[in-house]
């Protein structure tokens, strides 16, 4: 048998060429995202809604309007909670205050969020003891992504924060590329 010599060996991109030049297309099937980690994403994946779909507080502590509390310290009276998945349904208004927890969506009328280190409450009175300029603490709306936009692509393989990904983006189901078989 003769030896082999460099000039012998094929270049990687000819060898690659070859072997994927003989493989026929394998189909598309549609799985649940419990099933599609390490699976090659058959078309391209847009949000389904907005996320975070409102502005969110980032912080515990108390929705104001910016200018009741520009100058401190400031007295506010307390006229209810705003709670994660159970938001405050009314709006505030001039020297009203809302108990505001992280993740709970931002009242009507709030502006900025006052965290609660920099508050002092007696009942329903809350003395506010640093400001917080328009904004403060608050994620808005769609910061994270809005519906329609395109945050998976086709052709990606599909790991743990991809699925992550797309069940926030609101997809149980997702369009992937057959699992190939091999003989």
């Amino acid at each position: 048998m003769a030896k082999s010599t460099k000039s012998d060996l094929l270049p990687v991109e000819t060898a690659l060429a070859r072997l994927t030049g003989r493989l026929s297309p394998v189909g598309i099937e549609v799985v649940p995202l419990s099933a599609a980690s390490g699976r090659v994403l058959a078309a391209d994946l847009a949000a389904r809604r907005t996320q975070p779909p409102a502005a969110m507080s980032a912080m515990d502590g108390y929705a104001v309007r910016a200018v009741d509390v520009a100058r401190v310290p400031a007295t506010l009276g307390r006229v209810g909670v705003s709670a994660a998945g159970r938001g405050f349904a009314g709006a505030v208004g001039p020297g009203q205050a809302v108990r505001i927890f992280t993740g709970a969506p931002i009242p009507d009328g709030a502006e900025t969020v006052v965290i609660q280190e920099d508050t002092e409450s007696d009942g329903d009175i809350v003395t506010v003891r640093g400001s917080a300029p328009v904004g403060r603490h608050i994620r808005a709306a769609g910061i994270d992504f809005v519906e329609g936009d395109v945050l998976l692509h086709a052709g990606r393989t599909l790991g743990p924060q991809d699925i992550a990904l797309a069940a926030a983006m609101n997809h149980p189901w997702l369009s992937v590329h057959r699992a190939p078989r091999v003989a």
